[in-house]
C-alpha cells in the first residue's frame, strides 16, 4: 500500500476515534452526539492536516 494512502488512512481512523471519544462524553440526545462527532471529526482531520502541512514546510525549509 502506498504510504499516503496508509498516512491518510491512519489519519482518519485518529479522527474518528477522537471525534468518538470527544461526543461519546456529551450527556445529550443521539441526533446532537451524531453532529458533534461530524463536528469533531472534521476539526481533528483539519488539525492533523495543518500540522502535517507546517511539519513538511518545516522539513522542507531546514533540510
Amino acid at each position: 500500500m502506498n504510504e499516503y494512502v496508509a498516512a491518510l488512512l491512519g489519519m482518519m481512523l485518529l479522527a474518528a476515534g477522537g471525534g468518538w471519544f470527544i461526543s461519546a462524553r456529551k450527556p445529550v440526545e443521539k441526533p446532537v452526539k451524531v453532529m458533534l462527532f461530524v463536528l469533531y471529526f472534521w476539526l481533528l482531520v483539519f488539525l492533523q492536516v495543518a500540522l502535517f502541512a507546517l511539519g513538511y514546510f518545516l522539513l522542507d525549509k531546514f533540510s
